[in-house]
Protein backbone atom coordinates (compact mmCIF):
# COMPACT_ATOMS: atom_id res chain seq x y z
CA UNK A 1 0.00 0.00 0.00
CA UNK A 2 1.37 3.21 -1.42
CA UNK A 3 -0.37 5.83 0.59
CA UNK A 4 -1.55 4.06 4.40
CA UNK A 5 -4.87 5.43 5.52
CA UNK A 6 -5.25 5.45 9.80
CA UNK A 7 -8.38 4.89 12.19
CA UNK A 8 -7.41 5.32 15.91
CA UNK A 9 -10.20 4.57 17.71
CA UNK A 10 -9.75 5.98 21.38
CA UNK A 11 -7.57 8.73 19.52
CA UNK A 12 -7.64 11.02 22.35
CA UNK A 13 -6.67 9.25 25.22
CA UNK A 14 -3.63 9.44 25.92
CA UNK A 15 -1.81 6.50 24.45
CA UNK A 16 -4.23 6.64 21.35
CA UNK A 17 -3.22 10.53 21.32
CA UNK A 18 0.67 9.58 21.16
CA UNK A 19 -0.01 7.11 18.59
CA UNK A 20 -1.92 9.76 16.52
CA UNK A 21 0.89 12.12 16.91
CA UNK A 22 3.28 10.14 15.87
CA UNK A 23 1.51 8.59 12.82
CA UNK A 24 0.35 12.13 11.53
CA UNK A 25 4.01 13.20 12.06
CA UNK A 26 5.22 10.39 9.99
CA UNK A 27 3.15 11.18 6.80
CA UNK A 28 0.04 8.45 7.51
CA UNK A 29 -3.08 9.87 6.83
CA UNK A 30 -4.70 9.30 10.49
CA UNK A 31 -8.32 9.52 11.49
CA UNK A 32 -8.96 10.14 15.46
CA UNK A 33 -12.10 8.46 16.61
CA UNK A 34 -13.66 9.09 20.31
CA UNK A 35 -16.17 9.52 22.28
CA UNK A 36 -15.32 12.95 23.75
CA UNK A 37 -15.52 14.25 20.42
CA UNK A 38 -17.77 17.27 20.32
CA UNK A 39 -17.33 19.09 16.30
CA UNK A 40 -16.51 16.25 14.20
CA UNK A 41 -13.60 17.48 11.40
CA UNK A 42 -11.77 15.43 8.38
CA UNK A 43 -9.39 14.45 11.38
CA UNK A 44 -11.90 13.66 14.05
CA UNK A 45 -15.33 11.82 14.30
CA UNK A 46 -17.37 10.55 17.01
CA UNK A 47 -17.80 7.12 18.20
CA UNK A 48 -19.11 5.29 21.22
CA UNK A 49 -17.58 1.95 20.72
CA UNK A 50 -20.05 0.25 22.79
CA UNK A 51 -22.95 0.97 20.20
CA UNK A 52 -23.07 -0.88 16.96
CA UNK A 53 -24.71 1.97 15.14
CA UNK A 54 -22.19 4.16 16.44
CA UNK A 55 -19.09 1.90 15.03
CA UNK A 56 -21.12 1.44 11.88
CA UNK A 57 -21.17 5.09 11.26
CA UNK A 58 -17.90 5.45 12.20
CA UNK A 59 -16.72 3.61 9.16
CA UNK A 60 -18.81 4.98 7.02
CA UNK A 61 -17.76 8.20 7.22
CA UNK A 62 -14.14 7.28 7.21
CA UNK A 63 -14.64 5.59 4.10
CA UNK A 64 -15.57 9.18 2.91
CA UNK A 65 -13.22 11.05 4.46
CA UNK A 66 -10.23 8.73 3.96
CA UNK A 67 -11.05 6.46 1.26
CA UNK A 68 -9.34 2.90 1.61
CA UNK A 69 -8.56 2.00 5.02
CA UNK A 70 -5.19 0.73 5.53
CA UNK A 71 -4.80 0.08 9.55
CA UNK A 72 -6.97 0.53 12.19
CA UNK A 73 -5.55 0.51 15.81
CA UNK A 74 -8.01 0.41 18.36
CA UNK A 75 -6.44 2.32 22.13
CA UNK A 76 -10.17 2.71 23.45
CA UNK A 77 -10.33 1.04 26.80
CA UNK A 78 -12.01 1.22 30.38
CA UNK A 79 -10.97 -0.58 33.60
CA UNK A 80 -12.33 -1.23 37.31
CA UNK A 81 -9.09 -2.40 39.14
CA UNK A 82 -11.40 -4.14 42.47
CA UNK A 83 -11.42 -7.22 43.95
CA UNK A 84 -14.00 -9.85 42.04
CA UNK A 85 -16.13 -9.58 44.98
CA UNK A 86 -16.26 -6.22 45.18
CA UNK A 87 -16.80 -5.75 41.29
CA UNK A 88 -20.13 -4.27 40.28
CA UNK A 89 -22.04 -5.92 37.32
CA UNK A 90 -22.24 -2.01 35.73
CA UNK A 91 -18.18 -1.83 35.91
CA UNK A 92 -18.00 -5.56 34.88
CA UNK A 93 -20.39 -4.90 31.80
CA UNK A 94 -18.87 -1.21 30.98
CA UNK A 95 -15.09 -3.05 31.17
CA UNK A 96 -16.37 -5.66 28.49
CA UNK A 97 -18.30 -3.44 26.61
CA UNK A 98 -15.59 -1.12 25.73
CA UNK A 99 -12.46 -3.07 25.68
CA UNK A 100 -13.71 -6.62 24.28
CA UNK A 101 -17.18 -5.64 21.94
CA UNK A 102 -15.55 -2.14 21.38
CA UNK A 103 -12.59 -3.94 19.67
CA UNK A 104 -14.52 -6.53 17.89
CA UNK A 105 -17.08 -4.18 16.26
CA UNK A 106 -14.28 -1.94 15.06
CA UNK A 107 -12.22 -4.50 13.95
CA UNK A 108 -15.38 -6.40 11.92
CA UNK A 109 -15.94 -2.91 10.37
CA UNK A 110 -12.52 -2.71 9.72
CA UNK A 111 -12.28 -6.25 8.15
CA UNK A 112 -15.42 -6.24 5.96
CA UNK A 113 -13.74 -3.41 4.23
CA UNK A 114 -10.12 -4.58 4.45
CA UNK A 115 -11.53 -7.91 2.13
CA UNK A 116 -12.64 -5.95 -0.97
CA UNK A 117 -9.39 -3.41 -0.69
CA UNK A 118 -6.57 -5.67 -0.62
CA UNK A 119 -5.80 -6.23 2.99
CA UNK A 120 -4.73 -4.20 6.02
CA UNK A 121 -3.32 -4.24 9.44
CA UNK A 122 -5.49 -4.58 12.89
CA UNK A 123 -3.55 -3.39 15.86
CA UNK A 124 -4.90 -4.13 19.22
CA UNK A 125 -3.38 -2.98 22.56
CA UNK A 126 -3.29 -5.59 25.06
CA UNK A 127 -2.03 -5.91 28.59
CA UNK A 128 0.15 -8.16 30.70
CA UNK A 129 -3.03 -8.94 32.31
CA UNK A 130 -3.88 -10.60 29.23
CA UNK A 131 -1.20 -13.62 29.78
CA UNK A 132 -0.24 -12.88 33.51
CA UNK A 133 -2.76 -13.48 36.55
CA UNK A 134 -2.86 -10.32 38.80
CA UNK A 135 -5.11 -9.38 42.07
CA UNK A 136 -7.23 -6.68 41.18
CA UNK A 137 -7.95 -7.37 37.65
CA UNK A 138 -11.01 -9.61 37.57
CA UNK A 139 -12.78 -7.62 34.57
CA UNK A 140 -10.04 -6.01 33.09
CA UNK A 141 -8.29 -9.52 32.82
CA UNK A 142 -11.00 -11.06 31.77
CA UNK A 143 -11.52 -8.89 29.04
CA UNK A 144 -7.75 -8.72 27.46
CA UNK A 145 -7.87 -12.45 27.39
CA UNK A 146 -10.60 -11.66 25.18
CA UNK A 147 -9.01 -9.58 22.95
CA UNK A 148 -6.31 -11.50 22.91
CA UNK A 149 -8.38 -14.88 21.63
CA UNK A 150 -9.97 -12.18 18.98
CA UNK A 151 -6.83 -11.03 17.63
CA UNK A 152 -5.62 -14.46 17.12
CA UNK A 153 -8.90 -15.79 14.83
CA UNK A 154 -9.05 -12.67 12.87
CA UNK A 155 -4.86 -13.24 11.97
CA UNK A 156 -5.77 -16.91 11.11
CA UNK A 157 -9.39 -15.59 9.12
CA UNK A 158 -7.91 -12.71 7.66
CA UNK A 159 -4.23 -14.83 6.23
CA UNK A 160 -5.86 -15.05 2.70
CA UNK A 161 -6.67 -11.88 2.08
CA UNK A 162 -3.60 -10.03 3.63
CA UNK A 163 -5.24 -9.02 6.58
CA UNK A 164 -2.69 -9.18 9.56
CA UNK A 165 -3.81 -9.03 13.45
CA UNK A 166 -1.25 -7.67 16.04
CA UNK A 167 -1.56 -7.89 19.91
CA UNK A 168 0.23 -5.12 21.31
CA UNK A 169 0.64 -6.40 24.97
CA UNK A 170 1.70 -3.25 27.30
CA UNK A 171 2.78 -3.35 30.57
CA UNK A 172 2.76 -0.05 32.71
CA UNK A 173 2.24 2.94 30.75
CA UNK A 174 2.66 6.35 32.56
CA UNK A 175 -0.38 7.91 31.23
CA UNK A 176 -2.73 10.50 33.50
CA UNK A 177 -4.39 7.79 35.61
CA UNK A 178 -0.80 7.34 37.45
CA UNK A 179 -0.66 11.18 38.39
CA UNK A 180 -2.26 10.84 41.16
CA UNK A 181 -0.33 8.02 42.49
CA UNK A 182 3.17 9.50 43.37
CA UNK A 183 4.16 6.58 45.09
CA UNK A 184 4.68 5.11 41.24
CA UNK A 185 7.56 6.69 39.54
CA UNK A 186 7.62 7.85 35.49
CA UNK A 187 10.69 5.98 35.29
CA UNK A 188 9.69 2.77 36.04
CA UNK A 189 6.93 2.76 33.24
CA UNK A 190 6.87 2.62 29.69
CA UNK A 191 6.36 5.82 28.04
CA UNK A 192 3.59 6.85 25.49
CA UNK A 193 5.70 8.13 23.06
CA UNK A 194 7.20 3.95 23.59
CA UNK A 195 3.87 2.98 22.31
CA UNK A 196 3.25 5.15 19.68
CA UNK A 197 6.90 4.41 18.18
CA UNK A 198 6.37 0.60 18.88
CA UNK A 199 2.39 1.17 16.70
CA UNK A 200 4.01 3.00 13.98
CA UNK A 201 6.83 -0.03 13.24
CA UNK A 202 4.02 -2.01 12.81
CA UNK A 203 2.00 -0.08 10.88
CA UNK A 204 4.50 0.54 8.42
CA UNK A 205 5.47 -3.32 7.64
CA UNK A 206 4.48 -4.64 4.13
CA UNK A 207 1.88 -7.05 4.31
CA UNK A 208 3.60 -10.00 3.43
CA UNK A 209 5.33 -9.53 6.84
CA UNK A 210 3.13 -10.55 9.89
CA UNK A 211 3.24 -9.74 13.46
CA UNK A 212 1.12 -11.23 15.40
CA UNK A 213 2.15 -10.59 19.05
CA UNK A 214 4.71 -7.56 20.74
CA UNK A 215 4.85 -7.79 24.53
CA UNK A 216 6.27 -4.12 25.52
CA UNK A 217 6.97 -3.96 29.05
CA UNK A 218 9.60 -1.86 31.00
CA UNK A 219 12.90 -2.63 32.29
CA UNK A 220 11.28 -3.77 35.69
CA UNK A 221 8.92 -5.80 33.78
CA UNK A 222 5.39 -5.99 36.04
CA UNK A 223 5.42 -3.25 39.01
Amino acid sequence: MSTRNVIVVGGTGDIGHAVTQKLRAEGLRVLCAANDVHAETADSLYVDVTREDSVVSLFSKAESVLGPLSVLVNCSGFGAFTPVHETSLEDWRKTLDVNLTGTFLCAREAVRRMRATGGGRLIHIGSVSDHLTLPMNGAYAASKHGVRGLTGVLNEEGQAHAIRATLVSLGAVYTSFWKSRPEFSPTDMLSVDDVAQCIWEIATKPLNVRVDEVRLVPPRGVL
